[in-house]
């Protein structure tokens, strides 16, 4: 399950306009999580997409580090690790002022979860996806999310895609 709740283009209006076709390659992306087996598995992902793994990270401060040096377009956050998780982390990006998109990547389930994701300040994610999610469900939300084409209201999020029957069954 793959959900959109804000847009990058809102924030960085040049993000409009982007080829949609083109839209992810060369991106540079930031992948932060604590199991090096998800962060090698999200590298794969966002390589066979055409985007530059530019680092990683095992948890958010760590991330913060590493930001300002790589200058990442996208940061993949996972929600629940150590030291510093993804949620006090997507604050701290969002009171920089950070441009990157920013999604988490996590095994929390269901779309009521989300809820429980909003940063200290209000602050949520571009997007949130589910550590099962497909490369094909990744290409088509932050697609979506870079080129500012199918922006649902803010209130009702898009769901767009889930890849597990029962999202309830997840655990975090």
């Amino acid at each position: 399950m793959a959900v959109r709740l804000s847009f990058a283009s809102d924030r960085n209006p040049a993000s409009r306009g982007v080829d949609k076709q083109n839209a992810l390659v060369g991106r540079r992306v930031l992948v932060v999580d604590d199991s090096v087996s998800q962060r090698h598995r999200l590298s794969e992902i966002y390589l066979s997409l055409g985007m530059q793994v530019v680092g990683e990270a095992a948890h958010g401060l760590e991330c913060l580090a590493l930001v300002d040096r790589l200058q990442p377009d996208i940061i993949s956050l996972d929600v629940i690790m150590p030291v510093m998780h993804g949620v006090e982390t997507l604050g701290y990006l969002r009171e920089s002022k950070s441009q990157a998109v920013i999604i988490y990547v996590s095994a929390l389930g269901g779309v009521d979860a989300i809820t429980e994701l909003k940063a200290p300040g209000g602050h949520l994610p571009d997007a949130v996806f589910s550590k099962k999610d497909s490369r094909e469900t990744f290409a088509e939300v932050l697609t979506a999310v870079l080129t500012g084409e199918d922006e649902p209201p803010a209130e009702s999020p898009k769901v767009a895609e889930q890849s597990a029957p029962n999202p309830a069954n997840r655990a975090g």
